[in-house]
């Protein structure tokens, strides 16, 4: 398991001068195998020795491309890491400079601990709990980037190359810093929370109402918070997407975006038929009520980032459109939490955010991470557009147990 002070030392560096190394051998090892493969028997050469080195030139070249599979899949496995480590290496960034700004340091353990502040701080028990959250989250994403490379070393020590050889889509970034929220949890004392104990209740019914009437999802994610128990929530983004088309359209124009770059450079370097991995990091979305009540209730505003890999061939005519096959998926963040000065009305009930976010100070109910990522997707066909790509999958079952069944 990561530990934050060894985690705040990682550096790229070595995993692309490993990478490089790699390159060389597995460049050299490459020719090899095509020289070997290509050998001919000389003319005249019959018999039982001929047919004796044929085959011994026939295992050899197996075991000679097996052994380029295995670096080609751990020079891919070393330039993901590199890349996981230069984002991860930015979140760490940030939140050391944010404990800086506040008068507070992360040790090697990451536990969060005071300095003296040159002047009075309000929002300093905010802060806090904003580091803790945010260690918490680079231990996990560390922890997810040091399993990717240990499972594919392991991999190809067994033996078993062949199945990681091809490049696989990425998972998500780093989740994205989240903003403040109401602050600490269950920080106001008991006496105070009379009030929050009846917004409790106001909530409660203003849930199932907005089940009721078709938005299961505000219904589900506000029944989370109420809850109180802070645990993560899983959404699916296919259903966003097919539910809200102005985000189908954010996305697709972001993924399509992102393959025409990398079928340029494919292009300008000739690296057709070469898989590349890509990301297009977090990017932020609002969804308007306007666009579906349901999501908006349920997330509004949401950060997304699309990953996959993809290979680009050389137009099948002079003059015409690379073709690209394509494997994708998207994945979606947002802290469930409650921003001041706003409210909701639901049917009859009008809710304060205010309110809301006073239960989460009071400890009666809890903010939380949602996030998820979709069902791989695949295109094939020219560089595409942002209409060209695939619509998400029709999924729903219609019932009550399906929490995407709410009106598009």
């Amino acid at each position: 398991m990561a530990v934050y002070g060894q985690v705040r030392d990682w550096r790229p560096e070595p995993l692309d001068d490993a990478e490089q190394v790699l390159r060389t051998r597995g460049d050299l090892l490459a020719g090899l195998a095509d020289d070997l493969a290509t050998a001919a028997r000389p003319e005249r050469w019959t018999g039982a020795a001929a047919d004796a080195a044929a085959e011994l030139r026939h295992r050899l070249t197996d075991d000679l491309d097996v052994v380029v599979i295995a670096v080609q899949a751990v020079r891919r496995a070393l330039m993901a890491a590199a890349d996981e480590v230069i984002g991860l290496r930015h979140v760490v960034g940030e939140a050391e400079e944010l404990a800086r700004r506040h008068r507070f340091t992360i040790d090697a353990a990451g536990a969060v601990a005071d300095l003296p502040p040159i002047a009075p701080d309000p929002g300093r028990a905010r802060v806090r709990a904003e580091l803790e959250d945010r260690v918490r989250l680079i231990l996990r994403r560390a922890d997810e980037i040091d399993t990717a490379l240990a499972d594919v070393l392991v991999k190809v020590v067994r033996g078993e190359a062949a199945a990681v050889a091809a490049p696989t889509i990425p998972g998500p970034p780093p989740p994205p810093p989240a903003d403040p929220g109401a602050g600490p949890h269950g920080v106001d004392p008991w006496w105070t929370t009379v009030d929050d104990h009846a917004t409790h209740t106001l909530a409660s019914r203003a849930a199932e109402l907005a089940d009721a009437v078709g938005l299961t999802n505000a219904a589900a994610h506000l029944n989370h918070y109420l809850g109180n128990s802070g645990a993560p929530l899983t959404v699916d983004p296919d259903h966003m997407l097919r539910d809200v088309p102005t985000f189908q359209a954010t996305v697709d124009s972001a993924t399509a975006a992102e393959v025409n770059r990398i079928a340029a450079d494919a292009a300008a370097n000739g690296t057709y038929g070469r898989p590349v991995q890509f990301s297009t990091g977090w990017q932020g979305h609002y969804i308007q009520a306007s666009d579906n009540k349901d999501w908006f209730y349920a997330m509004g505003g949401v950060q997304y980032a699309v990953t996959g890999v993809a290979t680009v061939q050389p137009p099948a005519t002079p003059g015409g459109q690379p073709i690209v096959q394509m494997d994708y998926q998207v994945h979606v963040f947002d802290r469930y939490n409650w921003d001041g000065g706003k409210s909701t009305e639901i049917g009859p009930i009008t809710v304060e955010d205010s309110d809301m976010a006073e239960m989460h100070r009071a400890g009666v109910a809890q903010e939380y991470d949602i996030s998820g990522s979709s069902d791989p997707r695949t295109y094939t066909g020219e560089v595409p557009g942002p209409h060209q790509l695939p619509e998400p999958p029709e999924s729903r079952d219609g019932t009550r147990e399906d929490p995407g069944r709410g009106p598009r």
